[in-house]
């Protein structure tokens, strides 16, 4: 649309017709004076009224220039008001339709920000232009849920389902939101009316399942979440669920099954790794606990959530650790002595009943199988009450472990290779659990030299090859560690985890596999009893 700029034609128009006047009262003047027929006056009277002339041509032209001007500057005020009016109306031209439209896309992309304030006020207007948009009512009860707005949440679904009755997702989030308001009850009955319209959906059944959860009802959610484990095999997240409850019924072995299932459908899930970490836990097996949180965080799993378990599994490592230590002496150190010398003959108190069966947790080890001391023999259970001893506890023998300073030299006479390979691991392992991968390599390092053949130790420091980013010595370490032992699981997991790394997505889907091969149950249970783990 053009714009006419009315005060410049009209200035110019002024300035033309000043001049034009000008030239006609000259030309006049100019034929008056030269005219034989006329009678010619005096000519300083002419030029005296020229100059008159002129004068009042030139305060009329300032007048109109000040008229001009005036005439501008009204005209630059009225513009803003015309453009807003103008921008009104060019938005009244835009159909309702159309409006709505942007303001429901503006609210859906402040969502996807989480900017939900700002979501709301957007999905409002939409509303105002559109009282049906189930849509707008849906996304806007959406993001009134994630503020903990759980009434208008359910407000805006309700209406949302009111006008369109056959919206899974509606049903869902009010599902939720009456859960987390405490109506338990009323957001069962919300998943049973989705199941009842949904029948195939495996989402529907992993909701009521947990909804079933959180009310306590065990069965039904192992019902539920094996329902939607029959609708949808692969999906990871139904094994997870169902594992978690079968765990707080202390069904261990099955609970397993499905936290490896899980972990052989995606084994970049770090919460399936975290579900495996929890049934060590509970079997009070602390170090595969500890490093299946550890592989969880190499997954990108949040350590703040993994807080908790970390400290549980570290509490019970330091435990068994105390537990498998004998007495240490007191702090005055004792010499190695015989123990008929240390007390007179006559002496020969009773020594309690119970000394043979001090539990391990008390610090104490328990006489019946004490190690070899060339000092003294070791003395049967039976025949201690006969024996002179001193009046104290027999931790105080002259047996000293073989981690001790004072037994070292005898180590380097008569090395043992078995016993010292599996001290050198230990205190590797007490590195590693503290996350200090480096200063646990030196130990691992010499238990290898001492015991190439030491698969637990090879497994140790390819684990922390791994978590040092070295990826191809932890594949080499953890192969090692599978050749002498080929039913090696963690060793699999390890190298699995490495290959994965180092971009061998192939190798490590092959090991993952050999990994649910060989279950640990029979493993942890028989740590107890004795094995180096």
């Amino acid at each position: 649309m053009l714009y006419f700029d009315f005060p410049r034609v009209w200035k110019c128009m002024l300035s033309r017709s000043g001049v034009l006047i000008l030239f006609i009262a000259l030309v006049l003047l100019a034929g008056w004076l030269f005219s034989d027929d006329l009678e010619h006056p005096d000519l300083a009277s002419v030029v005296k009224n020229i100059e008159q002339t002129l004068r009042q041509l030139q305060g009329d032209i300032k007048d109109l220039k000040s008229s001009v001007k005036e005439l501008s500057r009204n005209n630059k005020r009225g513009k803003q008001p015309q453009s807003i009016e103008a921008s009104n109306k060019a938005t009244k031209s835009i159909p309702a339709w159309q409006r709505h439209q942007e303001a429901y896309d503006r609210g859906r992309h402040l969502e996807d920000q989480k900017q939900y304030n700002d979501a709301i006020e957007a999905f409002s207007q939409a509303i105002d232009l559109d009282p049906k948009s189930d849509a707008a009512f849906l996304h806007r009860g959406y993001c009134r849920y994630h503020l903990g707005d759980f009434a208008n949440a359910v407000a805006d679904l309700t209406q949302s389902l009111s006008l369109q009755p056959n919206n899974s997702q509606a049903y869902s989030a009010r599902a939720l939101a009456l859960a987390d308001s405490g109506q338990t009850a009323a957001a069962l009955a919300d998943a049973a009316e989705m199941i009842r319209r949904f029948p195939s959906n495996a989402e529907n059944y992993m909701l009521r399942a947990n909804l079933h959860q959180r009310a306590g009802e065990t069965q039904p959610a192992i019902d539920d979440f094996t329902q939607a484990i029959a609708l949808a095999p692969q999906s990871e997240k139904a094994y997870l669920g169902r594992a978690a409850v079968l765990r707080s019924q202390g069904q261990l072995a099955p609970s397993l099954k499905d936290c490896y299932k899980a972990i052989e459908l995606n084994p970049a899930d770090p919460a399936a790794y975290l579900c495996r970490a929890e049934f060590y836990v509970a079997s009070g097996a602390a170090q595969p606990a500890i490093e299946d949180i550890n592989r969880a965080l190499l997954n990108g799993q949040n350590p703040a959530q993994t807080a908790g378990m970390l400290s549980a599994a570290k509490q019970l490592l330091e435990n068994k650790e105390t537990a498998s230590q004998p007495s240490q002496p007191s702090n005055t150190p004792e010499p190695l002595v015989d123990v008929s010398r240390a007390v007179p003959p006559s002496v020969n108190p009773p020594v309690p009943a119970n000394v043979v069966t001090l539990p391990p947790a008390s610090g104490m080890p328990a006489p019946a199988a004490p190690l070899p001391s060339p000092a003294v023999a070791p003395v049967p259970p039976k025949a201690v009450a006969a024996v002179p001893v001193a009046p104290v506890p027999p931790a105080v023998t002259p047996r000293v472990p073989a981690s001790s300073p004072r037994n070292l030299p005898a180590a380097r006479v008569a090395p043992s290779k078995g016993a010292n390979a599996d001290s050198l691991y230990r205190q590797g392992r007490r590195f590693s659990a503290d996350e200090k991968f480096e200063q646990a390599m030196p130990f691992y390092d010499q238990a290898i030299q001492l015991d190439p053949n030491f698969a637990l130790a090879l497994n140790a420091r390819c684990y922390a090859h791994l978590r040092l980013l070295e990826y191809h010595r932890a594949i080499a370490d953890c192969s090692e560690a599978i050749r002498v032992n080929p039913s090696y699981w963690n060793a699999y997991q390890n190298r699995a985890v490495a290959r994965q790394r180092a971009g061998d997505r192939a190798g490590a889907n092959e090991d993952f596999h050999q990994a649910t091969k060989f279950q640990p149950v029979a493993q942890v249970q028989n740590q107890n009893a004795g094995q180096r783990r």
